[in-house]
């Protein structure tokens, strides 16, 4: 098998060939230079997100009424997997430009979903979820944004943080206080346009540590319009649709991180190979050997871990939920730790940003955050297990 990560049981030869045309592209698309250019400007790489929309790769996990092919969790996990292994940071852009889509696709009805679902899949629509509030956090339930029923719409009142895509999403996800409970509404860009900037704010909270292509925004609003049909599934149940739409976006951001893991190690081994030290190859001596096995150990253990979670999501097996948490709990703890260690075996190159692998450090930091903390995923292990 040598150092050929890649052969596994739960793949078809129609992922296989999804796997390979994704490579192809990123070989052919993707560069370091123009990932930089990018982030100097604050820019999301929209031309590349038409891009992979017009080739199919977004639509790999869509299913075909709204134009995917219909691959569920297994497809998403393949093409964000390729888009990372390439350049961490940029898969991750292109990747949260959809992975915010995946609650309206779930519990959008058929008009919603042919509405704002397929231009995503098109690459036309980049989507975003408001949920995070400045004073609860991961305290979902305590959403203090209003959303209040009058005639044939409702008035939202209230403010939302770490609202990745903010300003230049096409739609966005919004969790409500409806009377008593907590409802998800839909408010593009045409409704904010008729209700007039008066009514909201779109602040950019500034540079991150990371994935520097996409913002992280503020969320105001200021009594605005919001017509009925754009509540999302059943009112009141919008807390329980957004932990549900958070499953599936756990197990693509592991995804993420699988595909940093392997970016870092390839480049571990290429360099190790090049670099002679004392008169060899540092890949001859024993510490840097031992280093690269215990790399390539944890990427075909997280690599099962992933593909068996996404394997039981399509299944609609009830574990699923124990393992997306368990996935998100392990695979980007791994990416980091690999990420380090490809830093080290660099040595000085390592630390360059023209290497790459700082940058895919600092991008991949936030698996282990968003979509819930590692702490959060071991009270949800917890919660089922004990």
């Amino acid at each position: 098998m040598g150092n050929n990560i890649g052969m596994d049981p739960y793949l078809t030869n129609d992922l296989k060939d999804i796997e390979a045309a994704v490579r192809e592209f990123c070989a052919k698309e993707m560069e370091q230079e123009h990932l930089h250019e990018l982030e100097d400007r604050h820019a999301y790489p929209r031309e590349l997100y038409r891009k992979i929309g017009d080739l199919g790769i977004i639509g790999a996990g869509f299913s075909e009424d709204v134009g995917g092919s219909g691959y569920g969790a297994m497809g998403h996990v393949v093409t964000v997997t390729e888009l990372c292994r390439n350049l961490p940071g940029m898969g991750m852009a292109l990747s949260l430009g959809y992975i915010p889509g995946f609650v309206v696709d779930v519990y959008g009805n058929d008009v919603q979903r042919e509405k704002y679902i397929r231009p995503v899949v098109e690459g036309r629509y980049v989507s975003a979820i408001s949920v995070t509030e400045p004073d609860s956090g991961s305290d979902l339930g305590s959403a203090k944004t209003r959303m209040d029923e009058k005639d044939d719409h409702y008035l939202v009142n209230g403010s939302k943080v770490f609202t990745t895509n903010a300003g230049y999403a096409d739609f966005y996800t919004l969790l409500g206080r409806d009377g008593g409970g907590l409802s998800l509404i839909i408010i593009d860009k045409d409704v904010m346009e008729s209700n007039g900037p008066g009514h909201f704010e779109i602040n950019d909270l500034g540079r991150k540590m990371g994935i520097n292509t996409t913002t992280s925004g503020e969320l105001v609003f200021y009594d605005l319009r919001i017509p009925k049909d754009n509540v999302l599934g059943q009112r009141g149940k919008g807390l329980k649709m957004v932990l549900d739409g958070f499953e599936l976006g756990r197990i693509v951001i592991a995804a993420q991180a699988l595909g940093a893991m392997l970016y870092g190690y390839e480049r571990a081994v290429k360099h190790a190979k090049k670099r002679n030290q004392f008169g060899r190859p540092i890949i001859k001596f024993q510490s840097i050997e031992h280093d690269l096995v215990d790399m390539y150990v944890e990427i075909e253990k997280c690599r099962s871990l992933l593909y068996k979670t996404a394997w039981l999501y399509d299944l609609k097996d009830p574990e699923s939920k124990k393992y997306s948490s368990m996935v998100k709990l392990t695979v980007p703890q791994n990416a980091i730790d690999i990420l380090n260690r490809t830093i080290d075996i660099l040595g000085g190159y390592g630390y360059m940003r023209d290497q790459g692998i700082e940058g895919a450090l600092r991008d991949i930091r936030i698996t282990s955050i968003y979509e819930g903390t590692g702490h959060m995923q071991k009270n949800a292990i917890a919660k089922i297990l004990f």
